[in-house]
């Protein structure tokens, strides 16, 4: 009976020890970066929703790449996304469009142009934390189509 106890004690602690979803400050996931590369069509997205695209909270965003298809009334690259908004920072705090006339590309045409940005917290006008990127359908009116997409690779610590 004493040895059935001591296994039994043994697999309980080793069971708690396995499920705690707590990482300690020493462990190997809070010292080293992991990429997050996601990529979504954005058709059917209503007007003025928003779609939190990344979120890694309770992780910061070191770094982020983030390319958006938008209409745009040139796309030169002296235009902004028409419809399109991309917001990084942290939800509930303070959050930036990062996607302007600067990220325009110039490649494509006035139904689809590509924007892209990278984004370093703390310049630039970023925040200083960034655990989220929010797309947003800045058309009032319209859903957006399957013209509209996004794609975003960010490293996470």
């Amino acid at each position: 009976m004493k040895n059935f106890m001591r296994i039994v004690f043994t697999l309980l602690f080793s069971a708690v020890a396995l499920a705690d979803p707590h990482q300690h400050a020493s462990s190997p996931m809070s010292a080293n970066p992991q990429l997050v590369a996601e990529s979504a069509i954005l058709a059917g997205l209503a007007p003025g929703a928003l779609f939190p695209f990344i979120d890694s909270t309770p992780h910061h965003i070191a770094q982020a790449h983030i390319a958006i298809t938008d209409a745009t009334s040139s796309c030169d690259g002296e235009s902004a996304p028409s419809n399109i908004q991309v917001l990084v920072g942290v939800a509930g705090g303070t959050l930036v469009n990062v996607m302007t006339a600067s990220t325009n590309t110039g490649i494509g045409s006035g139904n689809q142009c590509v924007f892209h940005v990278t984004i370093t917290p703390g310049s630039d006008g970023v925040p200083a934390t960034v655990t989220d990127i929010v797309v947003v359908n800045g058309n009032p009116n319209t859903p957006l189509t399957g013209v509209n997409t996004v794609t975003a690779s960010a490293t996470v610590r």
